[in-house]
């Protein structure tokens, strides 16, 4: 029984492998696609914010490939246990402002975007002791000796540094 469960657990942790990964190759690869004009404008089915993203994003087609690439690559992450916790991460990032847009310009593709991140969210839970690992390395501290003077002086400096930014750009 214990393999049986075990058998299912791995065919559903691939199964929702694939389908985000699968979706957001997709998704990627039609970015530029997507919004490479916006005939919507005129459609008054769409909301006035629906308009305004669309506008946005159909504005400069370089944007949107900017965002299809990293979907891309979050996607094709997820295939390989060795960079899936950095695929789950990226695509993280990617929804959670898909999903910060679709909220407030009242988008209608906004439950895709939170059905993925579930889905994402489940992932991590499969790969937790990974997880784990990579946010112990993220915060460890490290043991250091630490000059309160040094720290002071290189405040003041970046202090003077930012003062000189403000007046030269």
């Amino acid at each position: 029984m214990n393999t049986y469960r075990k058998k299912i657990s791995y065919i559903f942790y691939w199964t929702i492998i694939f389908v985000v990964a699968g979706s957001m190759i997709v998704y990627g690869i039609s970015k530029p696609i997507q919004f490479q004009s916006f005939k919507d404008s005129v459609n008054v089915n769409v909301s006035e914010g629906h308009k305004l993203m669309w506008t946005f994003y159909s504005y400069s087609l370089a944007y949107p490939i900017i965002i299809g690439v990293f979907e891309v690559i979050g996607g094709v992450s997820l295939l390989f246990s060795r960079t899936r916790i950095f695929g789950c991460i990226l695509l993280t990032v990617i929804l959670s402002n898909i999903i910060i847009q679709d909220y407030i310009y009242e988008i209608i593709a906004l439950s895709s975007a939170v059905y993925y991140q579930v889905l994402i969210s489940i992932i991590l839970i499969f790969d937790h002791r990974k997880l784990r690992k990579v946010v112990y390395a993220l915060f460890k501290s490290e043991k250091t000796s630490r000059n309160i003077s040094l720290i002071i002086v290189a405040f003041l400096i970046a202090l003077i540094f930012k003062y000189l930014e403000t007046k030269i750009i």
